[in-house]
């Protein structure tokens, strides 16, 4: 399929760098930054190159002479403030583009099921979308409309703000489904840990498996009434992972050689890995009961009930709590180690994770398109969209920190995420500002060590329609077999292994992985990682 410059110099430069095949992880990434940079210079020049003569990149004059009223579907629950936030963002819609937006909410009670129906029965516009919320699915289905042609004719200046990487990141069957945040989050792996408790035992900083064990153990014999880890203790096995692009049932692709499958529930290193859990369960590391625990693990952190969060954690959470903490625990201090600093892999998360798609039944994409550009590249409307009404719901600091004035309009009040825009982003408080030189050093860190900033793997999307029974069973045995395996939860490990790789086969493991590898073949050989 015919691309656009960007994405045909693109892949030409990734698949120079993964011929380097099954060579030293930090060579391979730091060919692949390389041609990354190359790449982006060629972009540039080429563009710079066609800029006279390129018609198809200047906006064609819309007709604003209709109203036009669109729906926005958001997650979550509406804010109480909605209205008159919404009615100010109308204000200026109407005078710059001819156009109202009401913005809708699933509420967070079976939003999942809500989403589905809203893209079913029609009547949404704009809505947003997440690689976690079945964005590769959904457009695959064809609930979303493709994008490229708009952003050329409405919106190219938008486009131009927009990293091609990441752009390309938004591409399913190579159509541009979905307009990527244009602020990047970096989530890197990582874990979070008490560090008032390391610096008070002088314990080691837990930046590996082994130190990270030495750290329970000290806090085990000082403290022995303290609980260590509340939730599924595999996060634990990240230290010994960053270097894998992807890792879906049981097949795993390494960033050096992507194209080459690894299969790990059948390999010895399984079997390992899950005696190594065992070892630790055992060690009284985390409850035996941990699999019929309710409560969330970041409220039992937040609580004194563990001393370390190894799953699921990211930046964001990591300096929200450290804002939270100066009120609720003073004399506590919680720290956060990446796993993947060292390597260099901490780029931003997939560019799908927050965005913002026109939906098929949308009845005027061009002006839907010129809205979302408002919105997320006007300052006005933007700060609109996140923060309310400045004077009513918020100030801004002399130090340029966001500062609450306890109205009903909270921060990021309409769950907009997709639309945060990276020039314009309020930090909320020394978190939110903490945070930010987070994912500076990160981005950085990905410059010193030669990887790409955006994540070259996080476009792919996966489409099980064709084998979605066999997904489904597959699902249940991993839940019911998998799941007491990685929590060191069986009596004996190789016996445990054993019926679990029975029950997979029989499940339709092998078809399963069949569909899965035949996509992510096709997605390594249109974008060049090989």
């Amino acid at each position: 399929m015919r691309k656009k410059v960007v994405s045909v110099l693109l892949t030409a430069a990734m698949t120079a760098t993964m011929l380097a095949g099954c060579g030293n992880k930090q060579t391979a990434d730091s060919q692949l930054g390389e041609s990354y940079e190359e790449t982006m210079a060629a972009v540039q020049s080429e563009e710079a190159a066609t800029k006279e003569t390129e018609t198809t990149a200047q906006a064609k004059e819309l007709d604003y002479s209709e109203r036009v009223d669109l729906v926005f579907y958001l997650l979550g629950d509406a804010p109480a403030g909605l209205d008159r936030v919404e009615n100010k963002i109308n204000e200026i819609l109407l005078e710059k583009a001819n156009a109202t937006v009401d913005f809708q909410f699933s509420t967070w009670t079976d939003w999942g099921e809500k989403y589905k129906l809203q893209l079913t029965t029609g009547g949404v516009d704009l809505i947003y979308t997440a690689s976690w919320n079945n964005f590769g699915q959904l457009a695959q289905s064809g609930a979303f409309l493709p994008l490229d042609d708009l952003l050329d004719q409405v919106s190219p200046d938008y486009k131009a703000q927009i990293d091609p990487a990441a752009l390309e990141g938004c591409r399913v069957n190579g159509k541009i489904m979905t307009i990527p945040c244009l602020w990047k989050q970096y989530t890197p792996n990582g874990i979070e840990y008490r560090e008032d408790l390391r610096e008070k035992y002088d314990l080691p900083v837990p930046d590996s498996i082994e130190n990270l064990e030495a750290y329970l153990k000290g806090i085990q014999e000082n403290e022995p009434e303290q609980g260590l880890i509340a939730q599924n203790p595999n996060g634990i096995l990240a230290y010994q992972d960053v270097d894998i692009a992807v890792d879906a049932y049981g097949l795993r692709a390494r960033v050096d050689n992507p194209t080459e499958l690894e299969d790990y529930w059948f390999s010895d290193a399984f079997v390992e890995d899950m005696k190594l859990l065992k070892d630790w369960a055992d060690k009284g590391y985390w409850s035996r009961s941990i699999l019929s625990n309710t409560t969330d693990a970041g409220e039992q952190y937040d609580n004194g009930q563990c001393a370390v969060l190894v799953y699921g954690m990211n930046p964001n959470k990591y300096t929200t709590r450290v804002e939270t903490w100066k009120t609720d625990h003073p004399d506590w201090k919680t720290a956060y180690f990446a796993t993947g600093e060292e390597g260099g892999d901490t780029w931003s998360t997939s560019p799908t994770a927050d965005a913002t798609a026109i939906t098929k039944d949308c009845k005027n994409p061009e002006r839907a398109m010129k809205v979302l550009e408002l919105l997320a590249t006007d300052k006005e409307l933007n700060l609109l969209t996140q923060y309310g009404i400045e004077g009513e719901d918020y100030e801004v600091t002399s130090d340029g920190l966001y500062q609450s004035l306890d109205s009903d309009f909270g921060y990021e009040g309409l769950n907009a995420w997709s639309l945060r825009n990276p020039d314009y982003k309020l930090p909320n408080g020394e978190g939110g500002k903490l945070l930010q030189e987070m994912f500076d050093s990160y981005e950085k860190n990905c410059e010193d060590k030669g990887t790409p900033s955006v994540d070259p793997y996080g476009g792919f999307s996966e489409d099980y329609s064709a084998y979605s029974a066999e997904k489904a069973a597959l699902d249940d045995v991993t839940s019911e077999y998998l799941t007491p395996l990685q929590n060191g939860l069986v009596d004996d490990v190789d016996a445990a292994v054993e019926t679990f790789r029975e029950k997979v086969k029989a499940a339709g493991l092998d078809t399963v992985r069949e569909g899965w590898t035949a996509q992510w073949q096709t997605y390594c050989e249109e974008t060049g990682l090989k």
